[in-house]
């Protein structure tokens, strides 16, 4: 029976996959909000199974390295290299650890089966070679630092490690795509670091025996492990560690359109079963402007511009899409000038906030203002209650007033 085998049948991981795979999938379907219906929020909420198999691969890793460096049993497998050892236990536990972050994927691919659009492999990559690297870390800190606590210490650290550290969006190998929206994808750089750092800390864990053993025949490799140990380091501290540097702008791709409220209302495909709504949200901000400002000739989802700028969003509820719709139309009327007095500049802004915090109480059908948290002097707001409390026809003249402040010119 090959090493491999041995390995597969004998490593501890074996005995956490079940415990792993309602943690992974909890994490899937209970944790964040709806991705159901949307491939590129399915892909990046699938990648969350990573965040309890990275943990406990670091700690199960360095246990049992640890346990085999303190036990000696390592001479019994003296026939073969070193390294073939160390890769024969790696894969055996990426092999376990790996069926569980895609079967996890495979049920999250399954509920949004049907939607337009498909899978993103990228995001399988991105969370194996998480895993991959958890595990060559593991094993490593267990070969340095054996003893019976190393497993816990290391489960510990590694808690700290990709929740804290390499938790958020800005580090260089983040464990999870927490945010992610219809115009952005991962960025073929970051995974390119990504694989860099995942393959160099697999090479140091298979030459770190080299680098700690006294054996002079092992010069070489000694020289291997100690340059694939700091090249490890070396990358994570170049790795690009910003938003930027993990999600990229999308391409515009041929969009999804329907007319919709005297204009034309366009989505990304992934979003066709959501154009309905769309349409919906755009009828009731032009019904609301009516009279006050004219239909923009096209309302485009977020990113299908081709500068990539403003945009609605239908990601985030019904209330965020009809403030972002208004903003959509409001948007080409507004002025802006580089340079002219303060005085003027405040005017032709708070006209602006006044008109669009009218037109979504609205929208809304409320004669509450949005309770949004505006910076600065929020007096303007007194005037746009009292604008509501109006006959429709005076609140309509009172609108105008604020529009034409609004483009007032520079």
């Amino acid at each position: 029976m090959s090493g491999f085998l041995v390995e597969l049948r004998r490593t501890p991981v074996r005995w956490t996959v079940l415990p792993l795979l309602i943690a992974s999938a909890a994490m899937v379907f209970l944790v964040g909000g709806e991705w159901r219906g949307s491939w590129p929020e399915t892909s990046a909420a699938a990648t969350r199974a990573a965040i309890p198999l990275m943990v406990a691969a670091v700690g199960i890793a360095a246990h049992r390295s640890s346990q085999f460096r303190r036990s000696g049993s390592e001479t019994i497998l003296a026939a073969r290299p070193p390294y073939q050892v160390e890769l024969s236990r790696l894969a055996a536990d990426t092999v376990w650890l790996g069926a569980v972050y895609l079967l996890c994927t495979v049920s999250a691919w399954a509920a949004t089966a049907g939607a337009p659009g498909g899978p993103w492999p990228e995001y399988v990559l991105f969370g194996v070679s998480g895993v991959v690297f958890a595990l060559a870390l593991g094993h490593f800190i267990g070969r340095v630092l054996p003893s019976r606590f190393t497993g816990a210490i290391a489960a510990v650290g590694g808690f700290l490690l990709f929740s804290l550290v390499f938790g958020s969006q800005s580090s260089p190998l983040t464990d999870v795509v927490f945010y992610h929206a219809i115009d952005v994808r991962l960025s073929a750089t970051h995974m390119a670091w990504r694989l860099v750092v995942t393959v160099f800390a697999v090479a140091a864990m298979c030459t770190v025996n080299a680098l700690m053993s006294r054996d002079t025949r092992l010069k070489g490799a000694a020289t291997a492990g100690g340059f694939f140990s700091v090249a490890t380091l070396v990358c994570m501290a170049a790795m690009p560690g910003n938003d930027s540097s993990l999600l990229e702008n999308r391409r515009p791709e041929t969009p999804v359109c329907a007319p919709g409220g005297g204009s034309t209302v366009c989505v990304w495909p992934e979003h066709a079963k959501r154009l309905d709504g769309a349409v919906d949200a755009a009828q009731k901000v032009i019904a609301a402007a009516q009279g006050v400002l004219p239909a923009p000739e096209r309302y485009t989802e977020q990113g299908l511009e081709r500068n990539g700028l403003g945009g609605f969003t239908l990601d985030h509820g019904q209330r965020d899409l009809l403030h972002t719709m208004l903003l959509e139309l409001t948007s080409p009327h507004k002025t802006w000038c580089e340079e002219e007095p303060e005085e003027k500049a405040e005017r032709r802004m708070y006209a602006g906030l006044r008109l669009e915090a009218w037109m979504e109480a609205r929208v809304t059908g409320s004669s509450k203002l949005p309770d949004y948290v505006y910076s600065g002097d929020t007096g303007w707001q007194s005037e746009v209650r009292r604008a509501l409390t109006l006959p429709n026809a005076d609140q309509v003249t009172q609108a105008k007033r604020w529009a034409r402040e609004m483009r007032a010119s520079c």
